[in-house]
């Protein structure tokens, strides 16, 4: 109970801050010239956001540690975490909606881009100080995965005729699965799946654009490298702990007939550990590399993308060779849906899960 506390806190401080993590000339999706980045009404549409969705968070957390001291079954409170937690995600999705229009009717009725002279920034040597890590990185969790596919059909005939796939809170079997040929590699192909997106991914992320800044064009230089650096940096973490937790997992639910129970758990804690505290180091870094705009000495602003974005979520460019673009809020990185790659990533990803659905 008390680690789905801490996802459920983990996850609603993130909402509150997340229009304060992007960049400068990002709220809400929508682009603002570097001269207005100081505007106080922005100010106001992030503060008001964050105190509502933290307010909400707030409400909800107070009402599950109150159940805590109930006699509430785990299994209750867990799917009562789950129903809250999405209901405050899809209240902030709606709160982030209603900011995205305010700011682009403010933008308008301003007529900022009237006052800003727009210039295109560019610095080729940029590319020569990338940091991204090379794909190489990414080919090692794959060859695990299919040496481990390999191993499984080499012991088919070792596979009990029903395994275990599933336990509840109190560590007994709940779920049992039928031996087939594709059954017996769910997880390994789930994974496989995964590794090859993260892989196309990485492709992707070193090959990105990079957004300068008018005003201060090291800084944003600066902040687009570190970015892109530890995003790389995290994304390899993220892919050798899947690799573990998923090899680990199969490996003694099939072929060891479903000893995971002893010492799955832990092993669960310190995968959400690196995952979560990777993202807490990956947002203060982020958030340290953002340009200040504390001396704005000129009208000039890089020039804006808005029109390629829907609702500042959806990033479709067919004149962009990017395979991935910077979110427009929060942090990380998004697909550019006009990139024929992109829905390749999508399908990967996608048909492990089917084929275990529709088996």
């Amino acid at each position: 109970m008390l680690f789905i506390l801490g996802i459920f806190i983990f996850v609603g401080v993130l909402e509150t801050i997340t229009p304060h993590l992007t960049r400068k000339t990002i709220v809400f999706g929508v682009s603002i010239p570097e001269p207005y980045v100081q505007h106080q009404q922005l100010r106001i549409f992030k503060k008001h956001y964050s105190m509502f969705v933290g307010s909400i968070a707030a409400a909800f957390l107070l009402g599950q540690i109150s159940l805590l001291f109930t006699s509430i079954q785990e299994e209750k409170f867990v799917l009562l975490s789950l129903i809250l937690l999405y209901v405050m995600l899809l209240i902030s999705a709606g709160l982030y909606m209603f900011y995205h229009l305010k700011t682009k009717k403010l933008k308008k009725q301003e007529n900022w881009e009237a006052h800003v002279k727009t210039v295109y920034v560019t610095d080729l040597s940029i590319r020569d100080r990338d940091e991204v890590l090379s794909p190489t990185f990414f080919t090692l969790p794959i060859i695990i995965t299919l040496a481990l596919i390999t191993f499984t059909y080499m012991n088919y005939s070792s596979i009990p005729d029903v395994f275990a796939t599933h336990w509840n809170a109190a560590g007994e079997v709940d779920a049992w699965t039928e031996k087939t040929w594709l059954s017996v590699i769910e997880l390994p192909l789930m994974l496989l799946g995964l590794q090859i997106s993260f892989f196309i991914m990485s492709k992707g992320m070193k090959s990105a654009k990079i957004q300068l800044s008018a005003q201060d064009k090291e800084a944003s230089a600066n902040r687009e490298l570190k970015q892109r650096k530890y995003g790389s940096w995290y994304l390899v973490a993220i892919n050798f702990s899947l690799t573990i937790l998923f090899v680990v997992s199969h490996y003694t639910t099939v072929i060891l007939e479903g000893q995971t129970v002893p010492y799955f758990f832990p092993l669960f804690i310190v995968f959400n550990v690196i995952i979560l505290g990777g993202l807490i180091l990956l947002i203060w870094k982020f958030n340290k590399s953002n340009e200040r705009f504390d001396d704005l000495h000129t009208n000039e602003t890089a020039v804006a993308d808005d029109r390629y974005w829907k609702w500042g979520i959806l990033y479709i460019n067919k004149n962009d060779p990017s395979l991935l673009v910077q979110k427009k809020f929060g942090v990380g990185w998004t697909l550019n849906l006009a990139n024929k790659w992109s829905y390749i990533i999508l399908f990967v990803i996608f048909l492990p899960i089917l084929l275990t659905i529709f088996q």
